[in-house]
C-alpha cells in the first residue's frame, strides 16, 4: 500500500511539474523574456514578458519613464528590487495578465491597481502587508492569487466578497492569518484553496461554506481534529492535511463521496483509525 502511494504521488508530481505556469502561458508561444526596460521599449509591440531583477534599473528615472511604452506587455516579474510600494508608471500597463513580485517588502498596493483590468494571475512573495490591499479586490478578472511569506499577520477585509465572481484559486503560504470575515464564505467560484503553514489551530468556519471547493490544502498547520462540519464540503476531490497534529477523523467524512485523495501523512494517527477511515471512504486513496 505504501509503495502504491509513493508511485501515485510520483505520477501526480510529474504531471504537475510538466504543466507550465501562467508566466509561460499568458504570452504568445516563443516570446522572449526581456530583462531590460530600455530593450523592451525598443520592441514594444513584441515585448510580452518583462523580468526586472535588482534595484538599479528601478532607481533610474529614465528607465521608469519608458514603462508606459510597453503597450503589449502581458507578464511582469519584479524580483528583489527593494520596493515598499509599486512605482506609479507600472499602473499604466493595462494589458497585463500576469504579475509577480518576489522579495519586495511591499507595504501596500495602490487602489488604482484596478487599472490592470485584464489581470488574471497575481503572485506576491515576501510582502509586508498587514491588510490585503483594497486595490487587489478591484481586479475584476483576477482568477488566481498567491501570497507567500508575508511578514505580518494578514487580514482580509469584508471586501473579499468582490472575489466571488471570478477568483478560482487562492493560495496562501507561510503567512499567519487574522480571523477571516464572514464574507470569505461568499467565494463560491474558488475551486482550489491552499493555507500552508498559516498557524491554523482549526479549520476556519468560513471555509466549510465553500461547497463548490474541489481542492483543499491545509498542510503544516496545528490542526488536531477533522470536525463533523467537513461533511458540508461534498465537492472535495482532494483534501491534504499533511503535517498536522490530527489524532481523530470524524465519521462524518463518509459524506465526502467525491473525495479521490485524502493525505494524512505526518499526523499522529493510529493505523486502526486509518483503517476505519478507509472503510468509510472505500473509493478514496488515503496517504498515511
Amino acid at each position: 500500500m505504501k509503495f502504491a502511494g509513493i508511485v501515485f504521488l510520483f505520477c501526480v508530481t510529474s504531471v504537475l511539474r510538466a504543466q507550465p505556469g501562467p508566466w509561460e502561458t499568458v504570452a504568445p508561444d516563443g516570446s522572449p523574456i526581456y530583462t531590460d526596460i530600455k530593450d523592451a521599449a525598443r520592441s514594444a509591440s513584441a515585448a510580452y514578458r518583462l523580468q526586472v531583477d535588482g534595484t538599479a534599473m528601478l532607481l533610474d528615472k529614465k528607465q521608469l519613464a519608458r514603462i508606459p511604452a510597453l503597450t503589449s506587455l502581458m507578464a511582469l516579474r519584479l524580483n528583489n528590487n527593494g520596493l515598499t510600494q509599486l512605482p506609479s508608471p507600472f499602473l499604466s500597463l493595462s494589458t497585463l495578465v500576469y504579475f509577480s513580485s518576489n522579495g519586495n517588502p511591499l507595504l501596500t498596493l495602490p487602489d488604482s491597481i484596478g487599472m490592470w483590468s485584464n489581470l488574471k494571475f497575481m503572485e506576491l512573495q515576501q510582502t509586508a502587508f498587514d491588510t490585503l490591499p483594497e486595490g487587489i479586490y478591484g481586479l475584476s478578472r483576477l482568477q488566481s492569487l498567491m501570497i507567500n511569506a508575508n511578514s505580518d499577520t494578514l487580514c482580509f477585509t469584508r471586501s473579499v466578497k468582490s472575489f466571488s465572481k471570478n477568483l478560482s484559486e487562492l493560495r496562501l503560504y507561510n503567512t499567519i492569518l487574522d480571523t477571516l470575515p464572514e464574507e470569505f464564505s461568499q467565494l463560491v467560484q474558488v475551486r482550489k484553496l491552499v493555507m500552508y503553514k498559516c498557524s491554523l489551530t482549526e479549520i476556519p468556519p468560513q471555509v466549510y461554506a465553500l461547497s463548490t471547493l474541489s481542492e483543499l490544502w491545509l498542510d503544516s498547520n496545528q490542526l488536531t481534529v477533522i470536525p463533523p462540519a467537513i461533511s458540508q464540503m461534498q465537492g472535495l476531490t482532494y483534501l491534504s492535511l499533511r503535517g498536522n497534529r490530527i489524532t481523530k477523523v470524524t465519521s462524518s467524512i463518509c459524506f465526502l463521496k467525491n473525495l479521490v485523495v485524502l493525505d494524512l501523512r505526518g499526523n499522529p494517527i493510529d493505523p486502526y483509525e486509518i483503517n476505519v477511515v478507509q472503510a468509510l471512504l472505500p473509493n478514496c486513496r488515503i496517504l498515511f
